[in-house]
């Protein structure tokens, strides 16, 4: 009341994410955020259980594509990136009184970007509060950003959790050790989808667990996420991302198998490559996941790597290692520069140049890197609820059915189908079965051609490969002569067609899917594992040279001009050499030359 504005650090499992919005509705309306969608519909069921209240009315939830809540509905728990478009619509946040960013400690982009923005309203509105929760955060950097306001820490009580380490264990092995040692349910945290299918069919195939064993990423719908958390009296082997790390209590969980690994998000400026890296965890993170332990009663965790191993103390913010060209471009259409914007943690000039570039080269901006202004094109890929990328891609394809599909699996990182044949484009052969692309994904399609309010039929073959060229005309690559596996990217970069990839002809191609570089030949070079084919006509320079040279045998200066998508040489012809140039090159070369005494 005082400051309108708040930090509360609270110990695992104290209760702050279900208990501390519900207590703040009497004096408004109150938006939490969460940074995940999972989190988003469990926190919101667990207050309404605890509260007597009802979905949708004193409580509601808001995720992409979902909703269930009325405008008069006191308490709305939204995922991270719907609080950023909604203040696209509304700068001022008018009708909520408090803001509540909660797991602040996981950096988002989102969470960032988020509190640059509400900080504007908070600093606009005399009756707005901000309040900022974590289990683990560094407080004083955020209490400073929101006016030196107050930090609350609630130290709470724990349960004891015993720690156990075994190296080199498998998570299968692991957990037939963990399980007659407790009796409530068994959460593993593995760094992906393929690792935990591995695990659970590896669980499954060696018996001795009478209970249920249940994948939870964020590849599953909801109704399958909503299903491994749900309360159960038969016992339960829980195969998690990161997704369980925070801000859900799993109901009857007393044991933690930890692999100690995470799949980060990683952007490389200079390649034009971004990519999914398996790390190990950060000890803030190991903290959380042992957490999940001893949240109701005494816990068991078991780390799968040696006591004596040193981990990173915190993780790295999204800010400094992902593609902001989307966060860049919320920023242009809420009506602020990135150059002079009031971020919580600026990122660096390489990377804003790098987003504006990307930016530039889909047509969502114009002018130069420090006057950038957003087009009408950039205005409607800001509004769609994908990134920049795959949102020109839609629109190029004019919400076509098939364009919007693979937009969706682009998305959700499906790129490729198992045993390829040869093809035009890795998309197809998903996009050729419908029925085995997965609900979530088709109905993500859905409503994205239903936003692009585009063509209701379907496009064609070609119609697909030039939208795909569209958004990722920096991703392009062609064939080195004589090794078709072979590529140059135009980064000036080399680069190998992956295995997985049927696209084997043709001399032009974007890369859909490019893993970060590997050594081949002792020189290291990305991997395409999807691409698309290009024809040469498509192709739009960013650059023509006049290129002048010497020849040493006849002794003139010949002229050659250079078409190029950034550095990759698209076409040479010679040209006539420009005459003053030409003498320039001549006399330096006179000047040069050797001199007998």
């Amino acid at each position: 009341a005082s400051h309108r504005a708040a930090v509360l650090v609270a110990t695992l499992g104290a209760g702050k994410t279900t208990r501390v919005p519900p207590a703040l509705v009497d004096h408004g309306h109150v938006l939490v955020l969460q940074p995940r969608r999972v989190a988003v519909r469990a926190v919101a069921s667990r207050i309404a259980a605890e509260r007597g209240w009802t979905i949708g009315r004193e409580v509601g939830w808001h995720v992409r594509f979902e909703r269930r809540f009325a405008p008069e509905t006191p308490l709305v728990v939204v995922t991270e990136g719907i609080l950023t478009a909604r203040l696209q619509q509304d700068p001022l946040l008018s009708g909520i009184t408090t803001v509540v960013l909660d797991e602040f400690h996981e950096r988002s982009i989102h969470a960032d970007l988020g509190l640059a923005l509400v900080r504007q309203a908070w600093l606009a509105r005399d009756d707005l509060r901000v309040l900022v929760m974590s289990a683990t955060l560094d407080t004083a950097p955020v209490a400073r950003f929101l006016g030196d306001c107050p930090v609350v820490d609630v130290p709470g009580a724990t349960f004891p959790l015993a720690v156990d380490y075994a190296p080199g264990e498998d998570m299968a092995t692991a957990v037939r050790a963990v399980w007659p040692r407790t009796s409530g349910h068994v959460l593993c945290f593995l760094p992906g989808a393929r690792e935990i299918e591995r695990a659970r069919a590896d669980v499954v195939a060696r018996g001795g667990i009478d209970g249920d064993v249940l994948p939870l990423h964020g590849s599953l719908d909801g109704a399958a996420q909503d299903a491994a958390i749900a309360p159960s009296p038969r016992r339960r082997v829980i195969l998690a991302t990161n997704i369980a790390e925070t801000s859900l209590t799993v109901p009857g969980v007393s044991t933690v198998v930890d692999a100690g690994l995470v799949k980060v998000a990683r952007y490389d400026n200079a390649r034009g490559i971004d990519d999914l890296v398996t790390e190990r965890v950060t000890l803030d993170s190991a903290d959380q996941r042992a957490g999940r332990a001893a949240r109701l009663g005494p816990g068991l965790v078991r780390r799968l790597w040696d006591a004596r191993d040193r981990l990173r103390p915190t993780r790295e913010p999204d800010i400094a290692r992902i593609d902001l060209a989307g966060p860049v471009l919320d920023l242009l259409a809420w009506g602020a520069s990135p150059w002079t914007f009031a971020w919580f943690e600026r990122p660096d000039d390489d990377a804003l140049g790098a987003a504006i570039t990307r930016l530039q080269r889909l047509g969502a901006l114009e002018g130069g890197d420090r006057a950038t202004a957003i087009t009408a094109l950039g205005r409607r890929l800001q509004r769609l609820p994908i990134p920049p990328r795959l949102a020109r891609v839609l629109v190029e394809g004019r919400g076509a059915p098939n364009v919007a599909l693979a937009c969706a699996l682009l998305a959700e990182g499906r790129t490729t189908s198992p045993g390829a044949a040869s093809t035009t484009c890795d998309l197809l052969g998903l996009i050729d079965r419908p029925a085995d692309v997965p609900p979530h994904v088709a109905q993500v399609a859905r409503e994205l051609a239903r936003l692009a309010d585009g063509d209701r039929g379907a496009g064609s073959e070609e119609d697909l490969r030039r939208a795909l060229h569209a958004g990722y005309a920096d991703r392009l690559a062609r064939r080195r002569i004589g090794t078709p596996d072979r590529l140059v990217l135009a980064s000036g970069h080399g680069a190998s067609l992956g295995r997985e990839s049927g696209v084997r002809d043709g001399e032009f191609l974007v890369a859909l899917d490019v893993m970060a570089a590997s050594t081949r030949e002792g020189a290291a070079e990305a991997r395409v594992r999807s691409a698309s084919r290009v024809e040469p006509e498509w192709i739009v320079p960013t650059a023509v040279t006049v290129d002048h040279r010497l020849d040493a045998a006849s002794g003139r200066v010949r002229a050659v001009e250079v078409a190029k998508v950034d550095a990759l040489v698209l076409r040479e012809r010679p040209v006539a050499a420009d005459p003053a140039v030409a003498a320039a090159i001549l006399a330096e070369a006179w000047e040069a030359r050797p001199r007998s005494d």
